[in-house]
């Protein structure tokens, strides 16, 4: 579990955790840079052998720069070697194909603006603490001093690291906690079963037939792109160019807010009334490729999911996940028949087999429901299995009384 804690550093603290990411930016960059000569060495010229940037070998680069750095001593070591695994976490994504080759980081295209700490336990005269712990409400990192956060959480388990990031003008800092066991929070006496079907145009459509709407943040959108617009028309450094990207930090932060809150409230009303969930698994790394990246990237399906997931856990109720491949949209949920033929921008279809009037979004998480009920072998019957036993007229009653309706709107 991560908590996320902002913080308003004193100048000495601002100056130590600025150093600190210039150190791991230069121990990246180092350790990135020898990795390539070595690489080139081994390619071009066949000197040496074929290698792989692992622990082992970033570590004795550390030892090395350090040796040859004094000022390296300086810094949190645990920060040194956690900007190393994330070079060696971005390697494993470039050689599995995931990810394009590790890029250099750079003060101004591709700063460092967060570093990780490691939580190391020692012996003191009263007894074994970690390196990271809480004193009262404030946060104790040895090597840095105290942290006073706004707000703290009282989360029993043990600090495994914290993450010090610096993100639009705000400091702020993620702790990682380790829970033995996560006790469920009050148990809600009732709950339904639901199945959800996600898009762009539509958010969040119902099995029930209710649609949620995406948040509207078209005023923040705007105020956003002017003041990126006017930022990139005045001079770097300067005093207008700093009021304005205080500006622009502000106008973020507040989108980044209402998204959140906005989450929060909606995954928070889906579990709270619903004792069964089921959603389909969405490939949105290979959809930010195509022409609606910009969409999905505003959407923020991944997001909303987690906190749907891990919510189910903290109130015990049931999450289910289908494989992204199922065709809820072509299936037809009153017969089973799948329509190959069904083209991307059809809202509306109807089924070629019994000629039932389908809702595009609808039929989906109909079908998402009855798949994720077969999923886990629930004794509740599906939908395919009983609803051909009734008239065409009692299905079309059903539909009616899906009417589409859009709630919980921003």
């Amino acid at each position: 579990m991560t908590d996320k804690c902002e913080f308003v550093p004193d100048e000495e603290l601002e100056k130590v955790l600025e150093f600190n990411m210039r150190a791991s930016a230069y121990v990246y960059n180092k350790t990135l840079e020898f990795s390539i000569y070595r690489n080139n060495l081994v390619n071009e010229f066949g000197i040496g052998s074929k290698f792989k940037v692992n622990r082992s070998y970033t570590q004795d680069i550390v030892k090395t720069l350090k040796k040859q750095k004094p000022f390296l001593e300086k810094a949190e070591s645990t920060c040194i070697q956690a900007s190393t695994d994330r070079l060696i976490k971005a390697y494993e994504g470039y050689y599995n194909n995931r990810t394009g080759f590790p890029k250099f980081k750079s003060s101004k295209r591709n700063p460092v603006t967060s570093i990780t700490l490691r939580n190391n336990d020692y012996k003191t005269k009263d007894g074994i603490k970690g390196s990271l712990r809480w004193e009262k409400d404030k946060f104790r990192i040895n090597k840095l001093g105290l942290i006073e956060v706004k707000h703290k959480r009282d989360i029993d388990g043990k600090i495994k690291e914290a993450t010090i990031k610096k993100e639009n003008g705000r400091w702020y800092v993620c702790i990682a906690y380790q829970l033995e066991k996560i006790n469920p929070r009050e148990e809600f006496p009732y709950g339904y079963y639901l199945g959800i079907d996600l898009g762009i145009t539509d958010f969040l459509t119902f099995s029930t037939g209710r649609v949620i709407a995406k948040p509207d943040l078209k005023r923040i959108n705007g105020r956003i792109q002017y003041y990126q617009q006017k930022l990139a028309r005045q001079k770097p450094g300067g005093s207008n160019w700093k009021k304005t990207l205080k500006k622009l930090h502000k106008w973020i932060n507040k989108k980044n807010n209402v998204v959140n809150d906005y989450y929060h409230k909606v995954s928070y009303n889906i579990v709270k009334h619903h004792r069964f969930i089921a959603m389909e698994k969405l490939n949105i790394r290979g959809m930010i490729k195509s022409n609606l990246s910009r969409s999905i990237h505003e959407i923020g399906w991944g997001k909303l999911v987690e906190m749907i997931k891990y919510k189910a856990k903290w109130y015990n109720r049931q999450f289910v996940q289908i494989d992204r491949w199922f065709p809820s949209s072509k299936k037809c949920w009153a017969c089973g028949e799948i329509n190959d033929d069904l083209e991307r921008g059809e809202r509306e279809w109807e089924c070629p087999h019994c000629h039932t009037h389908l809702l595009r979004d609808l039929n989906a998480a109909l079908n998402i429901l009855d798949e994720g009920l077969r999923a886990v072998g629930s004794p509740v019957p599906s939908l395919v299995d009983f609803v051909h036993m009734f008239p065409q007229k009692y299905l079309e009653i059903f539909l009616s009384n899906c009417e589409v309706k859009t709630i919980c709107t921003a």
